[in-house]
């Protein structure tokens, strides 16, 4: 059950102060002056100790009970971390001179001892050994910060992959080939070196969908992407484009070796066994697919464009082919 702050307050002892680990290293006798110079007060759980909107002239030491640091994400107080029996707080703001960079609540009722600001300066300029624990626990929460930065990054870069990412295939998606594309275009262009894309699209996979059923187009399209990453080399890039549609980048490479690649594709997907998850066969498939270089300079857009136009006529002349542009 955690303290009632009605109940009677703990009766302070310089012994009591020896054992806290602020004061740590000095004698209860070198702490006997601090006994008229600091409260014990009762917090009921819910009051709000420290504020970023607000000056802080006291830190606090936590002998019963628990308060929570909060944070704010989002328009939202979110919970930091929780400050359990013998944790100081307020302590950095008074040396900064500074707003708290949080908010502090009791979690729980508490009894808390009071250290107004000018006693903690008099206790910084008396003891050594307050000052070291003071350094000690700054330098630890330095640490904890930059790991938290770090963990912080690793997920925000996480979560960037995952936004380039389609789920489905593992492939690039077609955020990340819109951002990819012009950058090996201007690089290839820079260099004076030729770029194609080929653009595949999996035949009659309405009817393999409406036949079979999602899951088993599921399973195809992960079949076909295996076989792209398995086709290509490890220069090029690939993509789901969208749906059945899958789209590759060949940097330093010309109409002639993009149809050779581009070939052993559609055979390579044509020869391609696929299976349900509960490892049932389920009917091949094959692809179409439209092929574009970088003759005449062309932008992202416009080599895009060419390759689903080469993509339609391969859909015309009878799927299971590839169609380059004129």
């Amino acid at each position: 059950m955690p303290p009632d702050p009605t109940a009677e307050t703990p009766q302070l002892t310089a012994r009591m102060l020896a054992e806290l680990p602020l004061f740590e290293g000095e004698s209860p006798e070198a702490l006997e002056w601090l006994l008229e110079c600091v409260n014990v007060e009762a917090v009921a759980a819910g009051t709000v100790l420290l504020t970023p909107a607000e000056p802080n002239s006291t830190a606090w030491i936590v002998l019963t009970g628990r308060l929570a640091v909060q944070l704010e994400r989002a328009g939202e107080a979110e919970i930091h971390t929780y400050l359990e029996e013998g944790a100081c707080v307020g302590e950095m703001s008074i040396i900064e001179g500074a707003p708290p960079s949080a908010t502090v609540v009791a979690d729980t009722d508490c009894h808390l001892l009071r250290l107004d600001g000018h006693v903690l300066w008099s206790l910084i300029n008396r003891s050594h050994a307050v000052a070291r624990n003071l350094l000690f626990t700054f330098s630890r929460r330095m640490r904890d910060n930059n790991q938290a930065i770090v963990e912080s990054r690793a997920q925000q870069r996480l979560h960037e992959r995952t936004a380039r990412i389609d789920p489905l295939t593992n492939l690039g998606n077609r955020r990340w080939l819109a951002e990819t594309l012009p950058r090996l275009l201007e690089r290839c262009h820079k260099n004076g070196l030729p770029l194609a894309v080929l653009m595949l699209d999996v035949d009659h996979f309405k009817r393999y969908n409406d036949t079979l059923g999602h899951l088993a187009g599921d399973c195809a399209l992960r079949a076909v992407a295996e076989v792209i990453e398995a086709n290509v080399r490890p220069t090029d890039v690939a993509a789901r484009y969208g749906g059945e549609e899958f789209a590759i980048v060949m940097p330093e490479t010309d109409a002639v070796q993009a149809r050779a690649i581009a070939q052993r594709l559609c055979d390579a997907v044509r020869a391609c066994a696929i299976h349900a998850d509960d490892g049932r066969r389920l009917p091949g498939v094959t692809v179409s697919i439209g092929l574009a270089d970088t003759r005449g300079e062309r932008d992202a857009v416009e080599i895009l464009g060419a390759a689903d136009t080469a993509l339609y006529r391969a859909k015309q002349n009878g799927r299971d082919r590839v169609e380059s542009t004129g």
